[in-house]
């Protein structure tokens, strides 16, 4: 086979061939046909300079977003054409997927074979993510080997930016800078990174507030002396980060003591911030968060005020019970929330701005180390929030940070992440699930997806006391001052049925001990059966510190 390269070498379109050529010699003669006539890999625009003669094989009126791109067999040439050059990037592992059945189920691990004897061959038809933005958010992973593992994957699976904190890029970016660049990936910098760059608390005034769960404050945004320093330091860092996108600098995660003008000053300061960057000469995009930080509704809520004109907003609610959509949860502050949402996404429609979201489906905080695999609630919140129009979408890892010995957080988490980079893609939640279900041997896949399932019915259960529990979770009995002794029967109830359904699924003879999935369950056990005794011990709780 001939692969002949037109055009540009963007870095990207040569580490597209570069993996082309990888996959095809991992491929060869185990899996589906092999192309033998001539391979082109770039965009839309130099596949027609060179050959204009397949403008009818591509529509461009049918393409959507910026990651868009088609596969053309074409006198016996394969032509594999992004609108971009990272979307010429994702033709290249969408031929290996439908071709050669190649599946990327966890990162750093073999590719998994998936044989799909009822493909629809889709040859010179546009293929299109649901959403333009489609994002992982990192702000304690310090572990450059580990991310490396983690960019490769994602971009197999179409993910196309990544969200650091200044913090942790300022630890890690130097080693995964090139793994980024190469594969075209965006970057996003910011979170709760104010004191990256004002790290002397004289230098920033906080609001009085005081908060007996913590002891951070709240920024004060009304003063404008520190903005203009802290701009300064952030220009002068930006410059130096490449394939930089976006800046998205939040208020400290603490709620505020002065609700009244508080989100105002604040996307204030992230307008003079996209100025300032714009007179620098520093080309990226803004947006401001909309969060409930301490459960301020005040900090999430519209409240009438205007949106901006020229900065984007990125709405993260913290809270949820993942039990159930936004539609139909029974829950006050879900039905809250979602007004929230539906009035930021009608005035920034109006305005003309992006709306984001940032969900927390690898959480282990939120989620904590009972952690729930979620993927039909990820797959129908996926197609709730394509019907609003939303711009894209942010998915949240954080590392467990409960004392649990031994626990494989990185594993546990990467299958409601896999699901979510599929969901992007593909509304057929029934197919994501036959696929990564290949990823086990064909006698342990019925057992397998029962104990996924179980989990999957019980544990998003326990979210639901996020908010009545706050500060505390229902894995934090002892800080749970706010439960009441019904609370604590209802919490113990649902640990005991946890405990006990998996005990049962885990007696399967075809998962194996020893195995992850077996691992798993049992650590899931030994949890709720821990925390059922802590719940149960009287005299438990102890002032928040």
């Amino acid at each position: 086979m001939k692969e002949k390269r037109l055009g540009n070498r963007h870095p990207v379109i040569s580490f597209a061939y570069g993996e082309w050529e990888r996959l095809k010699e991992a491929f060869a003669g185990k899996s589906g046909s092999e192309h033998t006539g001539e391979v082109w890999i770039g965009t839309w625009e130099e596949l027609l300079s060179c050959k204009p003669e397949l403008a009818g094989k591509i529509h461009p009126e049918d393409s959507r977003y910026s990651d868009d791109y088609v596969m053309i067999e074409w006198e016996g040439s394969l032509m594999l054409a992004g609108k971009s050059e990272r979307a010429a990037l994702y033709a290249v592992y969408r031929y290996a997927q439908e071709e050669w059945g190649a599946h990327w189920i966890y990162p750093g691990e073999a590719t998994v074979i998936v044989p799909d004897l009822n493909r629809c061959n889709k040859r010179g038809e546009v293929y299109s993510p649901r959403m333009e933005r489609r994002g992982f958010v990192f702000e304690t992973v310090n572990d450059a080997a580990y991310m490396k593992l983690m960019i490769d994957w994602l971009v197999k699976n179409g993910i196309n930016e990544l969200f650091f904190t200044f913090s942790l890029w300022d630890q890690i970016g130097g080693e995964i800078a090139s793994s980024i660049v190469e594969r075209g990936i965006s970057i996003t910098l910011g979170g709760h990174s104010l004191k990256f760059f004002l790290d002397n608390e004289r230098e920033i005034p906080y609001s009085e507030a005081e908060h007996p769960y913590t002891s951070k404050r709240q920024v004060d945004f009304q003063s404008s002396d520190w903005q203009r320093l802290l701009i300064t330091k952030v220009i002068s860092y930006c410059k130096h980060v490449p394939n930089l996108h976006r800046l998205s600098l939040w208020p400290e995660d603490v709620a505020t003591g002065d609700a009244e003008g508080f989100l105002g000053a604040y996307v204030q300061f992230t307008e003079m911030l996209r100025d300032e960057l714009l007179a620098a000469d520093v080309n990226v995009e803004v947006e401001h968060i909309v969060y409930n930080a301490g459960l301020s509704w005040s900090m999430l809520e519209r409240a009438g005020s205007d949106t901006s004109h020229s900065v984007n907003t990125l709405l993260a609610y913290w809270g949820r019970d993942y039990s159930y959509g936004y539609e139909d949860s029974p829950h006050k502050s879900d039905a809250r929330a979602r007004r929230a949402l539906l009035d930021w996404d009608e005035a920034l429609h109006r305005s003309g701005r992006k709306l984001t979201i940032f969900e927390y489906y690898s959480d282990h905080f939120m989620l904590s180390s009972l952690f729930p695999f979620i993927p039909r609630r990820i797959a129908e919140d996926m197609s709730y929030y394509e019907s609003l129009r939303v711009h894209g979408i942010v998915n949240l890892v954080v590392p467990n940070l409960d004392k649990v010995a031994d626990y494989p957080w990185k594993w546990a988490h990467q299958f409601n992440s896999y699901v979510f980079c599929r969901a992007l893609w593909d509304d057929d939640i029934e197919r994501i699930m036959d696929d990564y279900y290949q990823y086990y041997a064909p006698e342990e896949r019925r057992a397998i997806r029962s104990l996924y399932e179980e989990l999957e019915r019980l544990l998003p259960q326990l979210s639901m006391w996020n908010i009545p529990l706050f500060p505390a979770r229902a894995v934090d009995p002892e800080k749970a001052i706010a439960a009441t002794e019904e609370w604590r029967e209802r919490i113990v109830e649902l640990l005991q049925d946890i405990s006990g359904s998996v005990r049962e699924q885990l007696r399967q003879p075809e998962i194996k001990e020893g195995s992850m999935p077996y691992r798993f369950g049992q650590h899931i056990v030994e949890r709720a059966d821990d925390l059922c005794r802590r719940w149960m011990k009287p005299g438990n709780e102890q002032p928040l510190g």
